[in-house]
């Protein structure tokens, strides 16, 4: 079982931001879920996916940012969380896990409606290969620094992987909990030992479902830069300037293999490495919030300054931080391939 102050803060930062806990079974998954509902009936719903290792509670701090209007969709993905069963024999590269996504979809989300996809990491990488699979159902696709791309600049963590065979993406000790915080965030918070531990006992028990994940996703490091050309949606991308895990310049190989009819803006923060979603939480929300509202020009980079811990107030701010701690998102690196390898993290 999960420790119970894990399971206590992540339920309380969900309660307090105004999400439900919601179950739906479909085919052999029991997807958990947390859902926000729309203020008016005619607006599009917005899914968000969350990174490897990670759990759907990470992107509520983002998440309840996000205009009332529209309803909100955040699962635990197969192999996460809560969704069950977690089988470290099951099929998770991520053709496989888009189709799981898109039957969840399916049944939660009405057919007339159409969905703005949000990832990031791996959830990036998710929600882009998903836009390519399935183009009909996406209207708009935001992307945060997502995995499955070239690096033409290799990032710190993965000169380490290639150097040292050092892969942290799979750490299930205190001393590599703290290690790959402080390569995760530009400005990394300071994790008391206990939480440490914490995370460390938590990934330990998922350790044989992580390494499947893994596994096979890696069989295609490049899956989500091989489905650019069929993305048709209007794509927003945000990557830190600051990035260890994935470098920036794989940004630069996303908008060059994207159908030149898609219409594209990237938003690239100083200050701020991996964890966009946490170090930039208001920039990021502000710029889902234009992008939903067509107020974001296309077609063009922009470099963001700004604070990251704006009009947070004092119950909610403490219980993010608590959760950015306690909640396994800290363990973002992945193996790669040769020189298309992309260490595959997580958020």
């Amino acid at each position: 079982m999960p420790n119970p102050l894990f399971m206590s803060v992540i339920d309380a930062v969900r309660f307090v931001s105004g999400f439900s806990a919601k179950f739906a079974s479909v085919d052999e998954y029991n997807w958990s879920y947390i859902k926000r509902p729309g203020k008016d009936e005619n607006k599009d719903v917005v899914v968000f996916l969350h990174g490897f290792s990670s759990m759907k509670e990470s992107l509520v701090r983002v998440a309840r940012g996000i205009d009332k209007r529209y309803k909100i969709v955040i699962p635990d993905l197969p192999g996460h969380g809560r969704t069950t069963p977690l089988d470290a024999l099951a099929n998770y590269s991520i053709p496989s896990q888009a189709q799981r996504l898109h039957e969840f979809i399916e049944k939660e989300v009405p057919a007339d409606k159409n969905i703005h996809l949000v990832g990031c990491s791996m959830g990036g990488m998710l929600a882009g290969v998903y836009a390519g699979l399935f183009p009909t159902r996406v209207k708009a696709l935001t992307m945060i620094c997502p995995a499955g791309i070239t690096m033409p600049t290799k990032s710190d963590l993965l000169v380490m992987l290639e150097e040292s065979g050092r892969n942290l993406l799979l750490a299930h000790t205190p001393e590599d909990i703290h290690e790959m915080n402080y390569a995760l965030s530009f400005k990394p918070l300071k994790i008391p030992n206990t939480i440490a531990s914490i995370v460390a006992a938590e990934r330990k028990k998922q350790l044989p479902v992580l390494e499947k994940i893994v596994n096979d996703a890696l069989q295609n490091p490049i899956a989500l830069e091989e489905q650019l050309p069929n993305i048709r949606a209007k794509t927003l991308v945000m990557w830190g300037k600051h990035d260890r895990v994935l470098h920036v310049s794989s940004a630069e190989v996303l908008r060059e293999k994207l159908h030149p009819e898609t219409q594209v803006q990237i938003l690239l923060f100083d200050d701020c490495g991996h964890v966009v979603q946490h170090e930039k939480h208001v920039e990021c929300t502000a710029a889902i919030n234009k992008f939903l509202a067509d107020q974001i020009s296309v077609d063009t980079d922009t470099h963001v300054q700004g604070a990251t811990d704006q009009k947070s107030s004092g119950k909610l701010k403490q219980l993010a931080i608590s959760a950015r701690m306690i909640i396994p998102n800290y363990l973002r690196l992945s193996a790669s391939r040769a020189s298309k390898g992309t260490p595959y993290a997580a958020q």
